[in-house]
């Protein structure tokens, strides 16, 4: 008999959310204390935006934001029914990220609230928006 449990996490939390969260966001605090899991492509923005906006103590608020999170690991499904998203999206008018939309496909498939404060997704389905 396997033991062993799945993790159930409560949110994904985009990049948007992430820096909300650093920057000390009251909307987001209680956030904070929830099991949130994103993907390394989001790491990546948070990180492009805290190297340029506090370069000496980026590696620092990076180590805090890994352990506010876990990875998730993306799969070709999830590149897939992003781009079909943000096809979509656009032929709405809508302008999306490619990575919020891959980031979008597994909040989806996890079937667990996608968190963001990004405008464009304030009408979508299965989003916590948060501002």
């Amino acid at each position: 008999m396997n033991c062993a449990t799945k993790i159930m996490y409560s949110y994904f939390a985009d990049s948007y959310a992430l820096i909300e969260m650093l920057k000390g966001n009251e909307n987001y605090r209680s956030f904070q204390s929830e099991r949130l899991i994103t993907t390394e492509f989001n790491i990546c923005e948070v990180g492009f935006a805290v190297c340029r906006n506090y370069p000496t103590n980026a590696s620092q608020i990076l180590k805090t934001v890994r352990k506010m999170v876990a990875l998730q690991a993306t799969r070709d499904e999830d590149y897939c029914y992003g781009a079909a998203r943000r096809k979509e999206a656009s032929g709405l008018g809508k302008k999306l990220s490619t990575i919020d939309c891959v980031g979008y496909s597994v909040a989806n498939r996890l079937d667990i609230p996608f968190l963001t404060g990004d405008r464009e997704f304030a009408d979508m389905d299965n989003v916590q928006f948060v501002r």
